[in-house]
């Protein structure tokens, strides 16, 4: 009996100091959430940047009364990165509905769409008269360097699969050419192996321009093909005795900021990304204001993070994080700024909204004071 009992013992000792083993050995857990250490004199943006110097820099919103452990933060009040400043001209549009156009009405003050000189999108005066091209063999006629095909066209592509093969006529597809800027490279007529969207391999004398899409696709546009062809940018050697006056043109904003974009002004957006929050987009824009905005582009240091583009102004007030050295090697923080690295640039450039809209008249004194000293 009792050497049952003493074995029994053994076991369960064994156990335990097999446990404890385990917990020795393995790893302890690190924690997600960065502890940060926080300045006491809250300041305004301009002032941390100004005595951070090169960003990447930690921020977060100074709260006078803290909001208590349970109730969760708003995005504004977690931890930011703040990633990169911004100084520039943006345009403040107002959404105009066809309606507007033909009766007058005023458009509605909120929201407001801001539109960034490095918007990636191409616009036409709303006023402009000119018409597009029509066909391809109009386009061809011209023989523009760029141009933007406002509809979906059909077209030739090569296929991938056949293309480093020995075949006498590579095989091509009959595909839909989505809306988008087109490089016109040259004419060429020939014979065109294609398949159908039956499979069918089909032989075909073709006169086509050739074309390069935005993502450096080449395609074959047949000059029968019909859309909406708006020219970007003319060769200096078009003849002259081809008329281009009264074709339309697409721009994009930061042109026609260079050529003189003024408030009432109003724009069609032909191409390009809308807003992506709700704001009744009608992709009919009235100009009614430009304003040189001094912005920081900032992301929540979170598992879901998410972009911000804040105002350098007096208010609100920061805290800024004493303990940068000391946490920039932390999975969270290297994971935010490998997301910034590759988001930042993109969202400081795309259509923002904006609610309760007003100038500052600070900001708008500074502004003329600028234009009069560039005169000068």
């Amino acid at each position: 009996m009792q050497h049952v009992l003493g074995g029994t013992i053994y076991k369960q000792t064994r156990k335990i100091m097999e446990s404890n083993n385990e917990k020795e050995q393995s790893p302890p857990e690190v924690s997600k959430e960065i502890q940060f250490t926080w300045t006491e004199t809250p300041q305004p943006l301009k002032e941390i940047i100004d005595s951070s110097g090169d960003l990447p820099s930690v921020v977060k919103m100074w709260q006078e009364k803290p909001s208590s452990d349970s109730s969760p933060l708003l995005d504004i009040h977690k931890p930011l990165l703040l990633y990169k400043e911004l100084n520039g001209v943006k345009v403040y549009c107002k959404n105009v509905t066809s309606v507007d156009l033909l009766t007058g009405a005023q458009c509605k003050d909120d929201p407001i769409v801001v539109i960034p000189l490095g918007y990636a999108g191409w616009f036409r005066l709303i006023d402009d008269r000119d018409k597009p091209l029509t066909t391809i063999s109009n386009v061809a006629r011209i023989m523009p360097k760029k141009i933007l095909s406002y509809k979906q066209v059909t077209g030739y592509i090569r296929d991938q699969y056949t293309t480093n093969s020995n075949l006498a006529e590579p095989l091509h597809l009959k595909v839909d050419i989505q809306p988008g800027l087109l490089k016109v490279l040259n004419v060429k007529e020939d014979f065109v192996r294609y398949t159908d969207h039956k499979k069918i391999v089909k032989r075909k004398l073709l006169r086509c321009l050739v074309c390069k899409t935005e993502d450096d696709t080449n395609v074959l546009l047949p000059f029968e093909v019909a859309g909406m062809f708006y020219l970007i940018e003319v060769r200096k050697s078009t003849s002259k005795h081809i008329n281009i006056e009264n074709i339309g043109y697409a721009y994009n904003i930061k042109d026609m900021y260079t050529a003189g974009l003024s408030k009432g002004v109003i724009l069609k957006l032909l191409h390009g990304r809308p807003p992506s929050k709700p704001c009744g987009f009608s992709q009919i824009l009235k100009v009614c204001d430009l304003i040189k905005d001094h912005t920081v582009i900032a992301c929540t240091i979170s598992e879901n993070k998410r972009l911000l583009e804040l105002p350098v102004a007096p208010v609100p007030l920061f805290v800024k994080a004493l303990n940068y050295p000391h946490f920039d090697r932390h999975q969270t923080f290297l994971d935010t700024l490998k997301f910034m690295d590759k988001n930042a640039d993109g969202y400081a450039n795309e259509l923002k909204v904006r609610h309760n809209y007003k100038v500052d008249k600070t900001a708008r004194k500074e502004e003329k004071e600028s234009k009069k000293d560039e005169k000068q």
